[in-house]
C-alpha cells in the first residue's frame, strides 16, 4: 500500500527506522556474545540462537525494538475498534482507495512523498473491512446527495453543508495511516 505523506515525516521515519534496526543490531551482537556463540557447536548453537532470537521477537513485540515504520498501527486500529472480525466486503464493492468521498492520492497540503507498507494480513484484513463497514452509511448518504445534485449542478449553500457534513465522517486508509504514522514519530 502507498500512502501519501509529507516529505519531513518520511525522513524522520527512514531516520527513526534506521536508529531502530542499529540499536537492534548492538542489542543481537551483544547477546551472541554472552551467549559466547563462537565458542558453541551443534545443538548447544541452535539452542543458543533460538533463545536470541525468542528474546529478540520478544522486545519487538513489547515495543523496545520498533524496526517497523508503523508499530502504532495495532494500537490505532484498536483506538478505533477496528482490529475485531468483519464481514468480508461485498464482490464488486469499492475497495481502499476507491471511497467514495476519500480525499484521493493528490490532496493534503505537503503530502508529496510516498510511504510504502506491507501490511501484514492480520493488519491489512481488519482495516480494509473495517474501512468499509463503518464508512458504509456514509458513503450510501453522499452517493444519495449526489444522485441529487449531479456533478455540473449548481447545489444551493445547504446542500454544499451536507456535504461537507457527510464527508466528514468518512474515514480512509490513508487518514489511518497517517495517523499511525504521527503517532510512530511522536511516541518513541
Amino acid at each position: 500500500m502507498v500512502v501519501a505523506v509529507s516529505p519531513a515525516d518520511l525522513d524522520r521515519l527512514d531516520a527513526l527506522v534506521q536508529e531502530q534496526q542499529s540499536a537492534e543490531t548492538r542489542w543481537q551482537a551483544g547477546a551472541e556474545q554472552d551467549a559466547n556463540l563462537l565458542a558453541l557447536r551443534g545443538p548447544e548453537l541452535r539452542a543458543a540462537r533460538v533463545r536470541i532470537r525468542a528474546e529478540r521477537d520478544r522486545l519487538r513485540e513489547n515495543g523496545r525494538h520498533r524496526v517497523s515504520r508503523l508499530h502504532a498501527l495495532r494500537t490505532e486500529l484498536e483506538h478505533r475498534g477496528l482490529l475485531r472480525e468483519w464481514d468480508p466486503i461485498p464482490e464488486g464493492a469499492q475497495r481502499a482507495g476507491q471511497t467514495l468521498g476519500g480525499t484521493g492520492p493528490h490532496s493534503g497540503t505537503g503530502l508529496t512523498a510516498r510511504l510504502v507498507v506491507n501490511l501484514p494480513e492480520a493488519l491489512w484484513t481488519p482495516l480494509q473491512r473495517g474501512i468499509y463497514w463503518t464508512n458504509q452509511p456514509h458513503v450510501q448518504a453522499l452517493e444519495t446527495w449526489k444522485d441529487v445534485w449531479p456533478t455540473g449542478t449548481a447545489a444551493p449553500p445547504e446542500a454544499l453543508t451536507e456535504h461537507t457534513r457527510i464527508t466528514t465522517h468518512i474515514t480512509t486508509t490513508g487518514h489511518i495511516l497517517r495517523t499511525a504514522l504521527h503517532h510512530t514519530l511522536h511516541k518513541h
